[in-house]
């Protein structure tokens, strides 16, 4: 059995707007859902887990409103924070963290955030 996990406010990596790697964090931490633009796409998400993965900044959620030019939705999705626009925290909550597909599952460089389980 783990022990409560700590939590380390990371800088904003040179790459991402401190302002967008704040609301990404305190999404996390608080459970609350984001809503932005991807690719002139509007995604509305669950923030599961942050990081740097082979050298860029992600964000991997559970997207579940929006739209998708990749599939239907709800589904896992992950998007490069450098392309997300106009990130805004929503007052919203969801539960916690959701069971990951095996083959959805992410490996991590450094993972700045994950969310709690539920």
């Amino acid at each position: 059995m783990r022990g409560p996990v700590r939590v380390i406010r990371h800088p904003a990596p040179a790459a991402v707007d401190p302002g967008v790697h704040e609301r990404i964090l305190t999404a996390i931490h608080e459970k609350r859902l984001l809503r932005f633009f991807y690719h002139g796409k509007i995604r509305i998400v669950e923030p599961q887990d942050y990081g740097i993965q082979k050298g860029a900044v992600h964000l991997f959620t559970y997207q579940f409103a929006g739209e998708s030019s990749s599939g239907t939705l709800p589904d896992w999705r992950k998007f490069a924070v450098k392309s997300m626009s106009k990130v805004e925290l929503l007052d919203k909550t969801f539960p916690g963290s959701r069971s990951v597909p095996s083959q959805k599952h992410q490996e991590w460089d450094v993972l700045f955030a994950r969310v709690d389980h539920a």
